[in-house]
């Protein structure tokens, strides 16, 4: 299976998964897979909430969706990004502040839903490359 990349046309806005560089969906505007820097993420498979998308955020702008058991790569210019998850009323996440630097151009993250009280929370927390799926 290939590597699913999440992109963001910088023409209409449209976040798409694509395989590689390809036209967008909507408006046709070239899309390439040439940015420095990426974050792969990783939603672990459970039961609790399996069937719905947990609704992604970077920098408070929409960015699609993420499966159960799915993993995608957002490829992305160096800078600092603030990754949120909702899915459904559960708004509590942890937020972690990503880095991305030529020091540290790729960075891996899992994502899993911890049961709570009254509220489940998403947890967000950094991995070894080697922890992660591999396509």
């Amino acid at each position: 299976m290939a590597r699913t990349f999440r992109m963001k046309c910088p023409n209409c806005g449209t976040v798409q998964n694509l395989f590689a560089s390809g036209p967008c969906g909507k408006c046709g505007t070239p899309l390439y897979v040439e940015q420095p820097a990426a974050i792969a993420l990783y939603r672990m498979g459970n039961f609790m909430g399996m069937a719905n998308g947990f609704s992604l955020y970077l920098n408070e702008t929409p960015f699609g969706a993420i499966g159960n058991r799915e993993s995608l790569c957002i490829p992305l210019p160096y800078g600092d990004y603030k990754l949120h998850i909702v899915c459904g009323m559960n708004r509590k996440c942890n937020d972690p502040i990503i880095s991305l630097s030529p020091q540290d151009p790729y960075v891996c993250l899992k994502v899993h839903m911890k049961p709570g009280f009254i509220q489940n929370k998403f947890v967000i927390e950094r991995v070894d490359p080697a922890t992660m799926p591999q396509d």
